[in-house]
């Protein structure tokens, strides 16, 4: 009886059919979630369909623009037809560094932020058939901040903040990360195809001397890490400098979590690491 069964289940015989057809952007979906009443379990065969025009992303790093977890039956099948792009959030970016100076003191110029990590595309959890003819996306680090620049002797004081990194490349892109105190300017929001740019960096001089701060680093395009925000540089003949370094850029995310169950029938565009 047992083979008999699996011969009807290889043919779709008494199995039930269910597309899963998303029709506008979304995000967070979960397959499972959707699953819909004519789900049968052991005796259901899912497809589902991202149109050209749409786009799945996510609300968070850490969360999934699409997940199928292994809450399905193992007799159940899965197929995802991608021809729209499944994307994830894109990485914050770092904040500048802030600086303080007053005449003959320094209080130390300090490093600009790190750039946040970009979040996941698709994770899997069971044995699913993706025919990607589209574009599946990681989403890109942020970018660091710049550091932050102070200089001074007993005439005055020059301070200069750092600028902030962009925003990785996302569906959502990442926030800007804010300038430094004094003068340092935000950088970008990312964007679904590229990352935001950097902000500048604060300038100053005077009889003490210069501060500027460095700039903030441009966030990650798709799949791509963050760039490093620039060290924050002072200069003059007299007095005492200090200079915050600039911080590192994001990793980017994965556009697969649980490669191993995957059957690709077709690749189509992907951006990102492989988990």
């Amino acid at each position: 009886m047992a083979g008999i069964h699996n011969l009807f289940a290889a043919y779709g015989v008494g199995r039930s059919q269910v597309t899963l057809n998303i029709a506008s952007s979304t995000y967070n979906y979960d397959v499972f979630a959707n699953r819909g009443p004519n789900y049968v379990a052991g005796q259901t065969d899912i497809v589902v369909t991202v149109p050209s025009a749409v786009t799945v992303g996510s609300t968070s790093t850490g969360a999934y623009a699409m997940l199928v977890p292994s809450a399905f039956s193992p007799t159940d099948t899965v197929t995802i037809v991608n021809s729209g792009t499944i994307q994830g959030m894109g990485g914050a970016g770092g904040s500048g560094g802030p600086a303080g100076a007053s005449p003959g003191n320094i209080a130390g110029a300090s490093p600009g932020g790190g750039g946040a990590s970009g979040g996941n595309a698709v994770f899997v959890n069971r044995p699913v058939t993706i025919q990607n003819n589209g574009t599946i996306a990681a989403g890109g680090g942020g970018g660091g901040g710049g550091g932050g620049a102070a200089r001074s002797n007993t005439k005055g004081a020059n301070a200069s903040g750092g600028g902030g990194g962009g925003g990785g490349s996302g569906f959502n892109g990442g926030v800007a990360g804010g300038g430094g105190s004094p003068g340092g300017n935000p950088g970008g929001a990312g964007n679904s195809s590229s990352g935001g740019s950097g902000g500048g960096g604060g300038a100053s001089s005077s009889n003490a001397g210069t501060a500027n701060g460095g700039g903030g680093g441009t966030g990650g395009g798709r799949g791509a890490a963050g760039s490093s925000g620039g060290p924050g540089s002072s200069g003059g003949s007299t007095g005492v400098g200090s200079n915050g370094s600039g911080a590192g850029g994001g990793s980017p995310g994965a556009y697969i979590v649980g490669n191993s169950f995957v059957t690709w029938p077709a690749t189509g565009t992907r951006f990102g690491s492989v988990a």
